[in-house]
């Protein structure tokens, strides 16, 4: 802490003078003392600001104001320290500004964020004031109907199911919703923006990718709340104003070849075509699920991706390699699911991770940890390095080719690729596949 002497402390002048005679300084803060004489005797003024105001305080001597002068900086600074290049008085304006938004939980940058905004919207056309009032009289000829989060969780969940929107959609929702559920229980008008910040915050596992897909369900749920007269239409919803994160995910995990061909020749049978058209082709866990036989064009050599049963809405063509063609020589049939009795995506991973986790060694532990989407992820990944060409990969995997290039160039090598699609089935697995 620097401390300002005046020139001389010879003597202190014995009536009162223009200036400080002293100036305490520390952390930003500086805290004049000024020589007072009060009812002729010595005395020295503090004065600094807090709360807004100017405030002063006497003291009988020069070393008892210099003491309280310093304290009064750390008492000052505590919690301001992050302005401490503001003056007394602006630290004081605002905390006080802080303290005004605390009750209604909105921290200053946001609340800056929205007085902006408004202002460029109102572009001159009048204050916020009387926007406001106008709003709000627009509100009352559209009565609101007040529900709580929970509820319109329900609400909107028996809304999709009446719509008859895919099973993956429904579950996926529910499961979403259902856990922000157990954050959200007030009325749905009350949620800030900075309450689903704070929520997505907490999830410190999920990626990027995950926090952003729960924010896509609460905008859909609450864009839903608008249509149906629960929020004020014509504005954005607080879901729209919280914060989006990098999407981009984690590290891709891929199989070997060796586990591969642990789990082509000892998985359940009628599991082994769901591994060999994902590890061969490509395809997503919904593609193969809804795949039928007559799909898999074995005179043409490719497998027909339909527009209706591809993620991306778009008809696409899938080369069957040689190792793919002998994998389902011995079960493929003239029509039907390939994949028959699956009707779920969400059933078909539980039942491949069950199946998987069956596989063990001699000492009982699984020989295989399963990955999420790894069969695609290493199909993609040993086909780039093999073709080393994204736009075709890209083709055959209904992706983009930026994507591809991305997340999957120089994950493997050459070698490694030629490898996983070496992997062929010997005599006598081909003849258990015949007989399952």
């Amino acid at each position: 802490m620097r401390v300002r002497y005046p020139r001389t402390m010879a003597c202190i002048p014995e009536r009162k003078q223009r200036g400080p005679v002293d100036i305490i300084e520390a952390k930003g803060i500086k805290i004049p003392v000024y020589y007072s004489p009060y009812r002729g005797t010595k005395s020295y003024l503090l004065a600094y600001y807090t709360e807004a105001k100017r405030k002063r305080e006497r003291a009988p001597s020069i070393e008892v104001a210099r003491k309280r002068a310093k304290r009064l900086i750390e008492e000052l600074s505590a919690g301001t320290a992050h302005v401490a290049a503001f003056t007394a008085k602006q630290t004081a304006m605002i905390n006080e500004v802080v303290e005004m938004l605390q009750p209604i939980d909105v921290p200053l940058t946001e609340a800056v964020r929205q007085f902006v905004e408004a202002r460029q919207q109102l572009a001159g056309q009048g204050t916020i004031a009387q926007a406001v009032k106008c709003f709000l009289e627009e509100c009352r000829k559209i009565q609101l109907t007040p529900i709580k989060f929970p509820d319109l969780v329900e609400k909107f969940l028996h809304n999709i199911r009446e719509q008859k929107k895919s099973r993956r959609y429904i579950l996926d929702m529910q499961a979403r919703l259902h856990k922000a559920a157990k954050s959200f229980t007030g009325l749905v008008g009350d949620i800030h923006a900075t309450n689903i910040n704070r929520w997505l915050l907490g999830m410190k596992h999920a990626s990027g990718r995950t926090k952003n897909n729960y924010r896509t369900a609460l905008a859909t749920l609450l864009s839903f709340a608008r249509q149906e007269g629960h929020l004020s239409r014509g504005i954005q919803t607080e879901a729209e104003f919280s914060t989006r994160y990098d999407g981009r995910g984690g590290e891709i995990g891929i199989y070997s070849s060796e586990t591969l061909q642990t789990l082509l020749f000892r998985i359940e049978p009628r599991l082994m075509p769901f591994i060999a058209i994902g590890a061969f082709a490509g395809l997503r866990s919904a593609e193969i699920m809804r795949l039928e036989w007559q799909e898999i064009r074995f005179a043409q050599n490719v497998i027909e991706i339909k527009a209706l049963k591809a993620k991306t809405a778009s008809r696409r063509l899938v080369p069957i390699l040689p190792a793919l063609a002998e994998w389902l020589a011995p079960i493929r049939k003239e029509s039907g699911r390939v994949l028959a009795g699956v009707q779920d995506e969400f059933a078909l991973a539980k039942r491949f991770k069950r199946a998987a986790d069956a596989i063990t060694g001699e000492d009982g532990k699984p020989l295989v940890k399963t990955v999420h989407n790894g069969l695609r992820h290493s199909f993609i990944t040993y086909r780039m390095a093999v073709l080393k060409n994204a736009a075709e990969v890209a083709l055959e995997a209904g992706n983009s080719p930026q994507m591809i290039f991305q997340h999957y160039r120089e994950l493997a090598t050459e070698a490694e690729g030629n490898a996983w699609f070496a992997v062929r089935p010997d005599k006598p697995r081909l003849e258990l596949l015949k007989v399952s």
